[in-house]
């Protein structure tokens, strides 16, 4: 049974995540997605529950992930420190320290996290927990499947027929 849980910012262990150096290992991209995140409570992890919340860190020239969508999960972002370039589908825009975003689960919700500053930036990102998702990345035509805890890509003009194979 899930207990409260009480995490401070400035206490919570963070660990490194470089997707440029787990997914790109040539350095072939031209944003640098690298953060460290300090996980709060994650359904992905203990099972339980309906929100995944972690705290962030985006050092100066970083971006979170590549531009998405969602279209299983809402998202929050609550900037607790710091400013950082906000791109969504109506274009780019500064966020600051007290800024709350939410992200609708559908096209409106497109997001990537710049620090174009030279500060860390710090934030939390409150998710609604679903094990099933579809992430869309406009930029790369690319489509991310979450299905219990299969996570495959591909790119939209792969697509096959209904029956193909059937």
């Amino acid at each position: 049974m899930q207990d409260i849980v009480i995490k401070n910012v400035k206490t919570v262990e963070y660990e490194k995540n470089n997707l440029n150096q787990l997914y790109d290992p040539e350095g072939e991209h031209k944003n640098s997605f690298e953060f460290q995140r300090g996980n709060v409570i994650s359904p992905f992890k203990n099972g339980e529950g309906k929100l995944s919340i972690n705290f962030y860190i985006l050092q100066p020239g970083k971006s979170n992930y590549p531009y998405h969508q969602h279209f299983g999960r809402e998202e929050a972002f609550y900037i607790i420190s710091g400013t950082a370039t906000l791109r969504t589908h109506s274009g780019e825009m500064e966020v600051k320290e007290g800024d709350i975003i939410v992200f609708p689960a559908n096209e409106n919700g497109a997001h990537m996290l710049t620090n174009t500053s030279d500060a860390p930036v710090h934030y939390i990102d409150i998710d609604t927990y679903s094990s099933h998702d579809v992430v869309v990345y406009p930029d790369s035509d690319k489509v991310r499947v979450f299905a219990g805890g299969i996570q495959k890509s591909f790119k939209m003009q792969s697509e096959v027929n209904y029956l193909d194979g059937e």
